[in-house]
C-alpha cells in the first residue's frame, strides 16, 4: 500500500513540474507543499480505513482499481486546472485572437476573466463588447456574459489550446441599416463550424435616425456550419412585438448563393417558407410561401439593394383564387399591396376569427415605423347581391389605421364610400369610426329596389352617416345622420338605430325599416 502512495505522489510531482515548464511561470515552494499536504491526506486515510476496528482491508485487485481510480481522477482534475496557471493577459488576448480567427468577429474583452471546469472547461468573461472595425470602431452589442468554451487536449501546451464554441448570454445587439446588409453580406461566407449560442438576449434594429424599429427578444439562437450537411445553419427563437416567433436559415456551402428560410408564428397560425439565389447581376429571385388558416399564398419576387417587387402564382384565400402585386421597401418599413379577389366574400375579412383581426390585435399594424397602403377589389356580388364592385382599402400610418376611399358600388344606383375613417384596438374591442358617404345617382332605382310605395318616393342626392361599429360584437352605434346636408329628427333616428344590432340584420328588415324612414322623411 505504501508503495501504491509513493508511486503516486511521484507522479504527481511529475505532472506539476511538467506544467511548471510548458509554462514558464515560476510558484512559491508554497505549491510543493499543496501537493505534499494531498499526499499525506490520501496515505492517513488509507491506512484509517484499514486500521479501523473489526476491519481488515487487504490488498486486492478491486482495491488497487479503486486507488487507481480515484488517483486517476485527482490526476484529471488537476489537469483540468492547468489554465488557471495561465497569465490573465495572454488569456485576454489569445481569445480574442481566436474568436477573430474562427467566427471572424472582433470581441472586445474586459479584464473580469475566470476560468471553470464545469459542465466543461471555459473562460468565463463579464462584461464584452463587439465591435465594427470598418471605418470607425462601433460597439454592435454589449454581451454580458461570454462563455469561451476550450479544447482539454493540449492544457501542458497553453499555445495549443483551442476553443470548441461559445454562450453568449444577456447580450443587446444594436443593429442598424448597414449592420444588416454587413451580415447578409456575411452569410455568403462559410460559417465556423464551432457553435455560437445566445440565450436571453435582444436585437435593437434602428432606423437611419438612430430610432429603434423594432426590437427582437432571443430566448435561444444558434449559428454554425454542419459539416455533415453542407449547410451554414442559424436558428432563432425569440418574439417581435411581443409575438413568439421561430427562424430557421440554411445556406448552401458549395454555391453560397442558394439559401433557405422557414419562419413559424404559431399565435397568428402562420407558417412562411422563402427559397431564393443571387444572379450574376446581385438581384435576388426568390419564391415564398406563406400559409395560414386554410389558405396558401405563393409569391415570386425579386429583390434589390432597398426594395422588393412581387407578384402571386396559383394562390387561394380559402377556396378563392387570388391574384396581387406590390412593392415593399424594409427601411422604413412601407408596403404597397393591390388584391384581387375572385369569388371571395369580403366581409369574411371582418369577422371576429379572421386573419385581418388577428393582424390588428398584435398591435403591429399601429406602429408608428410601419406604413402601408393596401386595396383588395372584387367583381362579384356580395351574398346579398346589392353591390356589384367592391373596393377596401387599408391604409397604416404614423400608428393609425384607416380604410379610407373604401367603396362599394351598385351600377344602377350609385355608390358607398368611407371617409374620415379610423380602427382602433382597445381593451379587446376592434371599433371602427367612420363617415359613410352614400353618393344616389338614380333614386328611382333605389326605391325600385326598396320596393317603397311610390307616394313616399322622394327624390334623395346624399346620405352622410357617422357612425361606430364594434367588429366583435357587431353592434353599430349611429351618431350622427344627414340627408341632402340636413340632420334627420330624433324619430327618424330611433327607427336608423333599429340596425344597431348588426347580428340580426337582414336584407328583409333591412328594407322594412327603411321603408318606414322613408314613409315618415318629409323630404
Amino acid at each position: 500500500m505504501k508503495q501504491i502512495v509513493k508511486t503516486f505522489n511521484n507522479l504527481i510531482k511529475k505532472t506539476i513540474f511538467k506544467v511548471w515548464n510548458k509554462t514558464n511561470i515560476n510558484f512559491k515552494i508554497g505549491h510543493l507543499n499543496i501537493v505534499k499536504r494531498f499526499n499525506k491526506s490520501i496515505e492517513k486515510t488509507i491506512f484509517k480505513i484499514q486500521n479501523k476496528k473489526g476491519l481488515r482491508l487487504p490488498v486486492s485487485k478491486f482495491n488497487k482499481y479503486l486507488i487507481s481510480f480515484i488517483s486517476l481522477l485527482f490526476l484529471y482534475l488537476f489537469y483540468l486546472l492547468i489554465p488557471i496557471l495561465y497569465d490573465k493577459n495572454w488569456v485576454q488576448k489569445n481569445i480574442e485572437n481566436q474568436l477573430l480567427e474562427n467566427f471572424k468577429i472582433h470581441f472586445s474583452l474586459s479584464s473580469d476573466i475566470s476560468y471553470r471546469i464545469l459542465p466543461s472547461p471555459h473562460y468565463l468573461v463579464k462584461d464584452s463588447k463587439i465591435l465594427k472595425t470598418e471605418d470607425k470602431i462601433i460597439s454592435l452589442a454589449d454581451i454580458k456574459t461570454l462563455k469561451v468554451f476550450v479544447s482539454q487536449k493540449n492544457f501542458f501546451d497553453k499555445e495549443k489550446v483551442t476553443l470548441k464554441h461559445i454562450k453568449i448570454k444577456e447580450a443587446d445587439f444594436i443593429l442598424q441599416r448597414g449592420d444588416l446588409k454587413l451580415l447578409k453580406s456575411n452569410t455568403n461566407n462559410k460559417f465556423s463550424n464551432k457553435k455560437i449560442e445566445i440565450t436571453k438576449s435582444s436585437i435593437f434594429l434602428k432606423n437611419n435616425l438612430n430610432e429603434i424599429v423594432s426590437i427582437i427578444k432571443i430566448s435561444e439562437a444558434f449559428l454554425y456550419q454542419d459539416e455533415e450537411s453542407l449547410l451554414n445553419l442559424f436558428k432563432l427563437r425569440g418574439k417581435i412585438f411581443n409575438i413568439p416567433f421561430s427562424l430557421d436559415y440554411d445556406k448552401n456551402i458549395n454555391s453560397l448563393k442558394e439559401e433557405e428560410i422557414n419562419i413559424l408564428v404559431k399565435k397568428l397560425r402562420l407558417k412562411i417558407f422563402n427559397t431564393s439565389s443571387l444572379d450574376e447581376n446581385n438581384v435576388i429571385n426568390g419564391k415564398n410561401i406563406i400559409s395560414f388558416l386554410n389558405s396558401k399564398i405563393n409569391t415570386i419576387y425579386k429583390a434589390d439593394e432597398d426594395t422588393v417587387t412581387f407578384n402571386s402564382t396559383n394562390s387561394k384565400l380559402k377556396n378563392s383564387k387570388v391574384n396581387y402585386n406590390g412593392q415593399v421597401s424594409i427601411n422604413p418599413f412601407d408596403l404597397r399591396l393591390n388584391i384581387n379577389l375572385d369569388n371571395f366574400d369580403l366581409r369574411k375579412l371582418f369577422n371576429p376569427n379572421s386573419i385581418l383581426n388577428e393582424l390588428i390585435r398584435t398591435n403591429l399594424l399601429f406602429n408608428e415605423n410601419v406604413s402601408m397602403s393596401t386595396s383588395i377589389t372584387t367583381s362579384s356580388n356580395l351574398k346579398n347581391k346589392i353591390f356589384q364592385n367592391v373596393k377596401i382599402n387599408f391604409n397604416a400610418k404614423d400608428g393609425k389605421l384607416n380604410i379610407d376611399k373604401t367603396t362599394l358600388i351598385n351600377k344602377k344606383i350609385g355608390l358607398l364610400e368611407l371617409a374620415n375613417s379610423n380602427l382602433s384596438f382597445e381593451s379587446e374591442k376592434l371599433i371602427l369610426n367612420t363617415d359613410i358617404i352614400i353618393d344616389i345617382k338614380n333614386h328611382a332605382e333605389l326605391f325600385s329596389l326598396l320596393q317603397t310605395n311610390k307616394k313616399f318616393r322622394k327624390p334623395i342626392k346624399n346620405i352622410l352617416i357617422n357612425l361606430d361599429y364594434d367588429f366583435l360584437s357587431k353592434r353599430i352605434n349611429f351618431n350622427n345622420i344627414k340627408i341632402d346636408n340636413n340632420a334627420i329628427n330624433d324619430e327618424l333616428l330611433r327607427i336608423i338605430e333599429g340596425f344597431n344590432d348588426n347580428e340580426l340584420n337582414n336584407w328583409n328588415k333591412s328594407k322594412r325599416l327603411l321603408n318606414i324612414f322613408f314613409e315618415i322623411y318629409e323630404g
